[in-house]
């Protein structure tokens, strides 16, 4: 079972967030979540890429992190995600054994004893970041959404917001965050667009910092993973595994899951870095100064890859 999917009236099936945006910004182009200006849309693609997978580990481990919080919450709401008519008792049970593969997640996300401590630390620092930038922008970007605010919703709303525990946090150190999230939910102010002249605002530049620094180089060797895969095995649907991989969280260095995934985000922002002209690179280039040094999006995909009929292969 996988969420989420869009079934469009003519029948065609989606899956995979990104996926789905990307079919409705070619059917409905107008107003688009992809900022036009060079850098904006450089920072809405590294915001999305590393919101994708960095930001969902704590989203996760506060979820199952404190079960005397959230477990009955939780079977209840998974039993009635998938059987809405059954009865409460029956939704329960069912809740219970159908989220217990995503329980068991938790080490394949690099969440361990040793590493519990600095999430919980970076954590706070990412909600104080967000916290301070809402109080300013209604957006990440601006007053209009982008497909960054749209990743950050699926960790926010769909775990951080909803789920007990974690919801009294937001609300202690980040009630401009829950009222981000309920903006997200509501039907867009007409006229909204992203600040003008092409600017990222500074408040949203410590993220960047951060995602260069723990995020990039697990992205960068989770490409050299699946590249080498792909060498090996021409032809092959992609795993959503390949073994496991060393990351830095704050502190601590420990092992996680390789989760081929990353690439399919990361190669986004790469792929717009690499082939912009003149122009467009020096004014992301300011945005990578800006952001800090050894902002590097010079390393090259050797082997892109795609998606087809729901599963990672690698492109032509």
């Amino acid at each position: 079972r996988m969420t989420p999917v869009v079934r469009t009236p003519e029948g065609q099936l989606l899956q995979d967030s990104t996926e789905i945006i990307d079919y409705m910004e070619a059917r409905f182009p107008e107003p688009s979540v992809y900022p036009s200006a060079p850098a904006q849309r450089l920072a809405a693609l590294l915001l999305e890429a590393y919101v994708h997978d960095w930001v969902r580990i704590p989203a996760m481990y506060y979820r199952w992190g404190f079960p005397e919080h959230n477990h009955d919450y939780l079977i209840r709401e998974f039993g009635r995600m998938y059987e809405p008519t059954a009865s409460i008792e029956d939704q329960a049970a069912l809740g219970d054994s159908s989220s217990a593969w995503t329980r068991e997640r938790l080490p394949s996300l690099g969440v361990t004893s040793r590493t519990i401590p600095e999430f919980e630390v970076w954590t706070e620092r990412l909600l104080g970041w967000l916290d301070g930038h809402f109080s300013r922008h209604d957006y990440l970007l601006g007053a209009r959404p982008c497909t960054a605010d749209f990743t950050l919703m699926g960790p926010f709303y769909g775990h951080l917001y909803r789920d007990p525990y974690s919801h009294g946090l937001l609300k202690r150190l980040a009630p401009h965050v829950i009222r981000w999230v309920e903006r997200m939910n509501s039907a867009p102010e007409a006229g909204g667009n992203y600040l003008p002249e092409d600017e990222v605002p500074n408040s949203v530049l410590p993220i960047l910092r951060h995602a260069f620094e723990e995020y990039v180089p697990v992205a960068y060797d989770t490409v050299g993973r699946v590249s080498a895969w792909i060498e090996q095995s021409p032809g092959e649907p992609i795993p959503r595994f390949l073994g496991r991989q060393r990351f830095t969280i704050g502190s601590v260095t420990e092992n996680r899951t390789v989760w081929t995934c990353i690439q399919y985000m990361i190669q986004r922002p790469l792929k717009l870095y690499q082939s912009a002209n003149k122009v467009d690179k020096a004014a992301m280039d300011r945005l990578l100064s800006d952001i800090g040094p050894n902002c590097n999006l010079d390393f090259v995909v050797s082997r892109p890859v795609k998606r087809e009929n729901y599963k990672l292969v690698a492109a032509p």
